[in-house]
This record gives C-alpha cells, sequence and structure tokens, in this order.
C-alpha cells in the first residue's frame, strides 16, 4: 500500500469512526486474572450481576431449600439480603450508593413480575403502574436512587410498552416517565439518570433520553441495522452492521459518534472509563480500551458488569458445571 493510498484508508476509517485495524490489534500487556467470590454454604450456584463501583458486587446465589436470594459481596464479606419471597429473585442494577433494584419473577416464562429496591439494607417492594400489576419491571437504576424500568399497557388493539419511574424520595409511587413515546422500551440507565430506549423490535435503534427529549443516536455511513445494550458515563455500546460484513461491536461516544471494533458481534459491557467487553457465540469475551484490545477473559461463562475500578464482573464454570460468581482484574 502506498503511503497516499495508506492516508486515505485512514481518513475513510476517520469519518466512519472505525477503528483502524493496526490500531486495533495493538495490544497492551494485560493478564485478566480472575478472582472468585466466596461461596455462601447450601448455594448451587452463584453470579455477579452488578457493582456499586467501589470494591461492591450485587448478585443472587441459589439454595436447593430457599431458592433464588440477593447477595452482596463487599469489604471481603457476603452479606445475604434474602428473597422477596414472590417469585424467582434477580438484580438488574446497582448505584454507587449501594442501593441495589431487583425483580422476582414468576411463571414459567417470568411473565409475573414484581420489582423491589434495597438500600441500607432494608427491601422495599415497588408497587406497579396502574393497569400493569404484573408487567411492571425494574430495569435499572441512577446513583439518586430513583429505579426506572418497563410496564406493559392494554391500548385498545393490544399491550404497548412504557418507561416508568420509582423516585427515590417519594416511596410508594410509581409515574409513567414523560418525553418516551409509547412503544419504546427501557434498555439500560446511566449513572446521571439518562435513559437508553428503543422500539421493540428485533434490532431496536439506539435513543437517549434526558430532561425530558428523546434524541436518536447517529449512524454510520451505510448502516444496515444497529441496537444497543449498554450506558455507562454517556457512553453506549451495542452493535452495528454495515454494508455486507457480519455485525460488528459497536460504541457511541459522548459526542454520539459511532465507532466500530474488528472482531465479535456486540458490545456487552462498558464503563465510563472505556473499558468495553465484547462477545461472539463460542468465543471468549474480548477486552477494549476504546480501540486498543487489552486481550480476553479466559474462565468467563457471563459477563454482567464493568466497574469504574476497570474490573469485570459475572460468573465462571463452577465445580459442579454451574455459575460461580468471579471477578476479573488486569494482572500486569
Amino acid at each position: 500500500m502506498t503511503g497516499r493510498i495508506a492516508l486515505a484508508a485512514v481518513l475513510v476509517l476517520a469519518v466512519l469512526g472505525l477503528t483502524p485495524p493496526a490500531a486495533a490489534a495493538a495490544r497492551s500487556a494485560c493478564t485478566w486474572r480472575m478472582q472468585p467470590l466466596p461461596a455462601p454454604a447450601g448455594t448451587t450456584q452463584h453470579l455477579v450481576e452488578a457493582t456499586d463501583h467501589s470494591g461492591g458486587y450485587a448478585g443472587r446465589a441459589y439454595f436447593p431449600a430457599t431458592g433464588w436470594r440477593i447477595l452482596y459481596w463487599k469489604d471481603g464479606r457476603v452479606i445475604d439480603y434474602g428473597a422477596s419471597g414472590q417469585g424467582a429473585d434477580r438484580v438488574v442494577g446497582q448505584n454507587r450508593a449501594g442501593t441495589i433494584a431487583g425483580t422476582s419473577l414468576k411463571g414459567l416464562y417470568g411473565e409475573h413480575v414484581v420489582s423491589f429496591r434495597i438500600r441500607s439494607g432494608q427491601r422495599e417492594m415497588l408497587p406497579a403502574l396502574p393497569g400493569a400489576e404484573t408487567t411492571s419491571r425494574a430495569a435499572g437504576i441512577a446513583d439518586n436512587g430513583d429505579v426506572y424500568g418497563n410496564a406493559l399497557l392494554w391500548r385498545g388493539t393490544g399491550f404497548v410498552p412504557v418507561v416508568v419511574r420509582w423516585p427515590h424520595d417519594r416511596p410508594g409511587v410509581v409515574e409513567q416517565v414523560q418525553g418516551v413515546p409509547d412503544g419504546m422500551a427501557l434498555i439500560d440507565v446511566d449513572g446521571d439518570g439518562t435513559l437508553l430506549v428503543g422500539a421493540r423490535t428485533t434490532y431496536p435503534w439506539p435513543y437517549l433520553w434526558r430532561d425530558g427529549q428523546v434524541t436518536r443516536l447517529p449512524e454510520a455511513p451505510d448502516t444496515q441495522h444497529g441496537y444497543a445494550l449498554v450506558i455507562a458515563g454517556g457512553l453506549v455500546g451495542g452493535s452495528l452492521r454495515l454494508g455486507s460484513d457480519p455485525n460488528r461491536p459497536a460504541y457511541w461516544d459522548r459526542d454520539g459518534v459511532p465507532h466500530v471494533l474488528p472482531q465479535g458481534a456486540q458490545v456487552t459491557q462498558l464503563n465510563r472509563n472505556g473499558l468495553l467487553v465484547t462477545s461472539l457465540t463460542g468465543t471468549p469475551f474480548q477486552v477494549w480500551r476504546y480501540g486498543t484490545s487489552l486481550g480476553q477473559l479466559d474462565g468467563a461463562e457471563s459477563v454482567t458488569t464493568v466497574g469504574d475500578d476497570d474490573s469485570v464482573g459475572g460468573s465462571t464454570r463452577g465445580q459442579n458445571s454451574l455459575p460461580a460468581a468471579a471477578v476479573w482484574r488486569c494482572g500486569s
């Protein structure tokens, strides 16, 4: 490749927001070391689902006698918050104050949902939106303690999703979030309360809700479709398909510019420092700092959260072949 052609290629990649292959292949010296988290006595499986971004992790564990229970790993201890008694409990988010948002699912497909919040060690059951008594489902939590989620309301000919909020300072209150059109669903919640939302389609194009306004994220040239899964510190992670290429991991920076990575299928998790975890079925999870590859997470079966300290939480395969909670950190 001549110098002019090489320069032209770099300029094209810059316009598209793509990562040049040479830069993407550059590996920083990093070995990701797995730290198994302690298993409470009597549990058969457990996993991390969220972090407080200061060394604590929230998740759940299964006990044959009592079912799923909410756990909080913090400062070398395991705090057991027990079960709601309303169904199979799970964590959907945790904020920097340590407050946990979760759901309890009943039914063969989890179609009956009850939501809850745990703050200062106390569990608070969250009321359902009127008309959505079995479908008001928490999906995330902001740093101020507001819990956000989705509900299904009957609108004449069918059920329509709406986005709801349980305010932190008004216990017992649930309200529809104004400015999010009916038919859009909540995908994820940023710490400052920005909402990542999208229509309920196969490839829901991502929008951001801030201060009562919904804004569509920009497309890269030749975009066929795309979707987003996570938001953190103004960065959005998901997947884009450009032209005839397969789906690739993608993130939108704080200016809304899309960037595509050369390997994998989607950004599964990220943090506000630009640490991205990408996934592709049948291959190990890959770690990136924006466009620079930082290796892979050996032994990871699931990745559910990335902390501000760049720790990665999820699960590995336990000795009984069931999920076991673990955290990965860069060891060099």
